[in-house]
């Protein structure tokens, strides 16, 4: 295992994360078998599981045989529910504490426009459709997480660090949280604790507890799609850098005479290697449908592609080239064992005809000794990526909302 905790008291939390996190990549897992998975000592691998057995989020199996018992996650008694802000959609999930998702529900409306000031009522109202479709009563939900793009202040809500003055008149701004206190009105809504972290973040944090990312100390994410982003997991954390303003991928500057992006910059990779270059590419016409029609478009252009058409392939070659620069760049940065690629905003679309092309990239203009060692692997989520980074998100903070008494509410 590549793990490692740490017995000082300034990592209290970190650690805790840490066990669960091994509970629940391994079911049934033994208290020595953690201490020597996480490099921590027997008597701070004792104190821990108790504190989670006594909350009752962890049990042990069941057998008299065994003095040693298996650990597992509690299964049909704690939930949480997971909110991804797209673009195309604001989606929502209930999952059960053990990992199961048990409820997914979609708001027909993306968060496309500037000003959304609708988004707030329009949250809640996902979180009592997910409760009321599930059965699952509100004293039973343990939290709420929130995956949104842009950049997020986690503590204070959502935040984007432009104005509409940054932009060309008349830009249109797929997101700017500037007025919009979400975390604040779910919780005085819901009396429910909120979380709340950039979708990207909460995309690698998805594949360290549940996905490629697994037993990899040191692994960037890689979203694309409409827009383009990134995550890190260094030294089995999330990397957050300052303001929690890190790894914006889509936004590093790739073409200094190119296209004024949203962000107020110009030339940004995701001016260049945003999927609306796809259909762009394709028709041989700049495109000028909204985003609904943009991903059926691509839907199309992707499925041609599957069946050998070669107009289409020859578009997706090429616009590989295009996601390999900010892949390789990640990698230069950060010097991953693994970089990971995920779809980001669409759905029913499939980056494995990509895969290869990029990672072909990678060999041939990264930093040489670290494209000699870095793998190149496609996700497994989907379009699912972060709802499962919500989850995540809420698992990372579990042993928090016990210390405040949330899990114990919950338990009554």
């Amino acid at each position: 295992m590549n793990n490692s905790g740490s017995n000082q008291d300034s990592n209290k939390i970190h650690n805790r994360s840490l066990i669960l996190k091994l509970i629940k990549q391994h079911p049934g897992v033994t208290r020595t078998d953690l201490a020597q998975y996480s490099n921590l000592s027997k008597p701070a691998i004792t104190k821990i599981v108790q504190e989670f057995t006594e909350s009752g989020v962890i049990g042990e199996l069941e057998d008299k045989k065994i003095r040693n018992k298996g650990l597992v996650f509690a299964k049909g008694r704690f939930y949480t529910i997971s909110i991804y802000l797209g673009r195309l959609a604001v989606t929502g999930a209930l999952f059960d504490l053990e990992g199961s998702l048990v409820t997914e529900m979609h708001l027909p409306q993306g968060v496309r426009f500037y000003g959304n000031d609708e988004l707030p009522e329009n949250a809640l109202e996902l979180i009592h459709m997910i409760i009321d479709s599930s059965g699952i009563q509100m004293d039973s939900i343990l939290a709420v997480g929130i995956a949104a793009p842009g950049s997020v202040e986690i503590k204070k809500g959502l935040v984007f660090n432009r104005s509409l003055s940054s932009c060309d008149p008349g830009t249109q701004v797929p997101f700017n949280w500037g007025k919009i206190h979400l975390v604040e009105f779910l919780k005085e809504k819901t009396n429910l604790p909120i979380f709340i972290d950039n979708n990207s973040n909460l995309s690698a944090l998805a594949e360290s507890w549940f996905g490629k990312g697994v037993g990899v100390s040191n692994f960037v994410q890689y979203s694309v799609g409409i827009g383009i982003g990134g995550g890190a997991i260094i030294e089995n954390r999330l990397f957050r850098g300052n303001d929690n303003i890190v790894c914006e991928i889509g936004h590093v500057t790739v073409d200094c005479e190119g296209e004024r992006c949203f962000c107020g910059n110009t030339g940004c990779l995701e001016t260049v290697a945003g999927f609306g270059k796809i259909v762009d590419a394709y028709e041989g016409s700049k495109h000028t449908c909204n985003e609904e029609e943009l991903q059926q478009k691509l839907m199309k252009i992707f499925m041609r592609a599957e069946e050998g058409d070669a107009h289409a392939l020859m578009v997706l070659k090429k616009h590989a080239s295009k996601l390999g620069i900010g892949a390789v760049t990640l990698i230069n940065m950060f010097s991953p064992e693994k970089l990971i690629l995920s779809i980001n905003d669409l759905e029913g679309i499939s980056l494995s005809i990509l895969i290869k092309e990029v990672e072909a990239y990678v060999k041939a203009y990264a930093y040489p000794i670290i494209s000699d060692n870095v793998q190149v692997e496609l996700s497994d989520f989907g379009a699912n990526i972060h709802l499962y980074g919500a989850y995540a998100l809420i698992l990372e903070n579990l042993f928090i909302l016990i210390q405040e008494g949330h899990v114990r509410r919950v338990s009554r």
